[in-house]
């Protein structure tokens, strides 16, 4: 039995589940909730929210649970404890990075403090981001040890919500960048940003920035 991504039809909080099941070459299937339906649904999930993930007797509920569990389970966690101590601190810290950008583009003010948070705030936020790529002394483009893990979905998520809002800022930081094109250029990441299958917009149509395919 396909194991089955439950979620909106947006990329958002699924999408790196999604980008791990595509680079595994996992046959998945997906449960689009339209937001018209979500608050008659929302009391029928344990937390009132999703990303769900159910794969056999396997249910589970919160994103990065999500993410941890495939990491686990096929070997995406580092060869190591350093390398998965390593992997707990970048995805905690795309945790915030991530909670940033999200709250400025859910801002009702975004329009007006555009421009100050794309001057200011984003490059702190991805001047932090770089020094922490560079703790990796490993040299291998990746962001924990010598090979992919699933911290790199995590990163390469934040780092398209940078290009969506501010593709000059993702050219000044060019190893973040370079470290999302490793990403994106795998056969089967590719393939699946070019389908079809693959949500046209970052987050639903209410937000003030990524709700349509112009802005994603």
């Amino acid at each position: 039995m396909k194991p089955t991504l439950t979620y909106f039809a947006v990329r958002g909080r699924a999408e790196p589940i999604r980008l791990m099941l595509e680079d595994l070459g996992i046959e998945y299937d997906e449960r689009r909730i339209a937001v018209e339906e979500w608050p008659a649904l929302k009391p029928t999930f344990m937390f009132g929210q999703v990303p769900t993930y159910r794969d056999g007797d396997v249910c589970i509920d919160q994103s990065h649970a999500i993410y941890r569990h495939l990491a686990r389970k096929h070997d995406l966690y580092g060869d190591s404890e350093l390398e998965r101590v390593r992997c707990d601190i970048v995805e905690e810290a795309f945790v915030d990075a991530q909670n940033n950008i999200g709250t400025f583009c859910w801002s009702p003010n975004f329009a007006k403090e555009r421009a100050a948070y794309e001057e200011t705030q984003l490059p702190a936020v991805l001047d932090k981001l770089t020094k922490l790529f560079d703790l990796n002394t490993s040299n291998s483009g990746w962001w924990a040890g010598t090979r992919l893990s699933y911290v790199d979905f995590l990163a390469w998520h934040f780092l398209e919500y940078v290009r969506a809002l501010s593709p000059r800022n993702l050219d000044r930081f060019e190893r973040l960048k370079a470290s999302k094109l490793k990403l994106e250029s795998r056969p089967r990441i590719a393939a699946y940003l070019k389908s079809d299958r693959r949500p046209s917009t970052l987050t639903v149509h209410m937000a003030p920035f990524g709700g349509t395919p112009e802005t994603s």
